[in-house]
């Protein structure tokens, strides 16, 4: 009586033959039948018969490729998945950086000049006040009215599922006028 390492042993050049048809791909043939054959001699027991223990391994390399395709199919669907997240997030960071646009935007000149230059160009207020000639105070309300505005507009969008409800209307309401 044959053991399942003999019958592998005897079999292999077929087995291979069959798993390269199978793969169409030397390497994923060879990793094919290293699995197969940990697969065989971990089960223990095999047909005592040569032609069902032959039929029995052939089965063995059919099962392990049709798990590795149906494991890739699954990876495959898991990347599409990881993707379309990744594509949402990025429309939901476009969707929000044209938000802060449109209510940047929707902001009177005095108010947008400060906001550039603090928020966008990174200057403190003291370089501000001298770019922009106003007073260092000047600009530290107008910047924070500002700001307020802008997520309040924000906010509304968000609320309404839509742009900026008060688009166009200045910073006059806040109380900067862009003097």
């Amino acid at each position: 009586m044959r053991t399942i390492g003999q019958h592998l042993v005897t079999s292999w050049p077929r087995l291979f033959g069959y798993a390269l048809k199978l793969t169409r791909e030397p390497e994923a043939a060879r990793d094919l039948m290293q699995q197969s054959a940990l697969q065989a001699l971990s089960a223990g027991s095999a047909p005592a018969d040569e032609r069902a223990a032959r039929a029995y391994l052939f089965r063995i390399v059919r099962n392990a490729f049709i798990d590795r395709i149906r494991r890739a199919a699954l990876r495959t669907e898991r990347e599409a998945d990881d993707e379309r997240i990744v594509r949402d997030r990025f429309d939901d960071r476009l969707i929000d950086a044209i938000a802060v646009r449109q209510a940047f935007e929707s902001l009177d000149a005095g108010c947008r000049r400060v906001v550039a230059c603090v928020d966008v160009e990174g200057l403190s207020y003291r370089e501000t006040a001298e770019t922009l000639g106003i007073p260092v105070g000047t600009v530290m309300s107008r910047l924070h009215r500002a700001r307020r505005l802008m997520l309040r507009r924000i906010a509304e969008r968000d609320e309404a599922g839509r742009g900026p409800g008060c688009a166009g209307t200045g910073c006059a309401e806040t109380g900067c006028a862009g003097r």
